[in-house]
């Protein structure tokens, strides 16, 4: 999982540096298979190590020890860059804040995107969202019902009466039924996976040869759930683990951090950077930078959460 993880990763990366397919994004369907990916390993990791009322506290601490370290090691060096190579940006304190606290960030790129520091970390605004409910969605057995009402609320963004980008996509209303196919994969509820991946391919056939349908990222967001859901089913029953594998994982969450960073440092100093040569400029600053952030920042927390909240497990070291 962990060189599909970085995969999915570059392909985000590749997007913004405008290598993509004419007309298809693929890093919209990139963040789709990272949400269900999230949906199986939460739900795994909440059944195995907090599974009472109780333990939400403990999830809830577990979580944000594993997003905040790297991001906000990301947030203040991009924030820094906007300081030294344009003296015409200006980033206050309370923007510095309202950003340190990652929730809201993916309501920022629907109503007031500018104000986001670290442009991508919009996503992570929508998994925290998903952390906050999903144990209360196991706790109260409401999986399907939960997945049901998200659905609904997905319909009309992708028939186009409300924004689809905004709604289809980046917000948790519309977007919970997707972490939560990974949420059945991992419980083994295939009935209701294969209810709703059955509907979404059909969706996504409708989106492709009906005009009146290809709303910006339909395409993209129901071809992310139709390819995803099985490669992410295979991978983890596959089970394939290696120290190269780990590392690739590893990896992923500082590239996806970071590669916007480079992309604004390079452009400043006069690359090209929407060219093959610069997008292999920024992959590979990227991959050095995510290293050295995995080891002076992510692993010292690593073992922070683990030592103090859970014992280690294989599972663990995958999310």
């Amino acid at each position: 999982m962990g060189y599909y993880r970085l995969l999915l990763a570059v392909m985000v990366l590749f997007s913004h540096c405008g290598l993509k397919l004419p007309g298809y994004n693929q890093g919209v369907t990139a963040v789709v298979s990272f949400l269900i990916i999230s949906g199986y390993v939460i739900t795994k990791l909440i059944s195995a190590k907090f599974p009472f009322k109780n333990d939400i506290k403990s999830f809830y601490l577990d979580r944000s020890l594993r997003l905040f370290p790297q991001f906000i090691f990301y947030m203040i060096v991009t924030t820094c860059l906007y300081i030294f190579c344009d003296g015409t940006t200006k980033v206050d304190a309370t923007q510095l804040i309202v950003n340190a606290t990652m929730l809201p960030l993916n309501f920022f790129t629907v109503y007031f995107n500018d104000y986001i520091i670290v442009p991508q970390s919009w996503s992570l605004g929508l998994e925290i969202q998903f952390y906050i409910l999903i144990p209360l969605i196991l706790l109260s057995k409401r999986k399907v019902l939960s997945a049901s009402i998200s659905f609904a609320l997905f319909i009309p963004a992708y028939i186009g009466l409300i924004n689809t980008d905004y709604f289809g996509y980046r917000m948790i209303t519309g977007t919970l039924f997707i972490f939560l196919l990974g949420s059945m994969m991992a419980s083994n509820e295939v009935k209701s996976l294969a209810f709703f991946y059955s509907i979404s391919t059909i969706m996504l056939l409708f989106s492709l040869n009906n005009k009146s349908l290809s709303h910006d990222f339909n395409k993209e967001v129901l071809s992310g759930i139709t390819i995803g859901v099985p490669v992410v089913w295979m991978l983890f029953k596959a089970n394939l683990r290696s120290f190269l594998d780990r590392l690739a994982g590893d990896l992923s969450y500082g590239v996806y951090l970071n590669h916007l960073m480079f992309f604004y440092l390079y452009n400043k100093m006069g690359f090209n950077v929407i060219s093959v040569g610069g997008t292999l400029l920024i992959l590979g600053s990227s991959l050095i930078m995510s290293y050295a952030s995995l080891r002076l920042i992510e692993q010292p927390f690593y073992r922070l959460r683990h030592k103090k909240i859970r014992k280690d497990t294989d599972l663990n070291k995958t999310f």
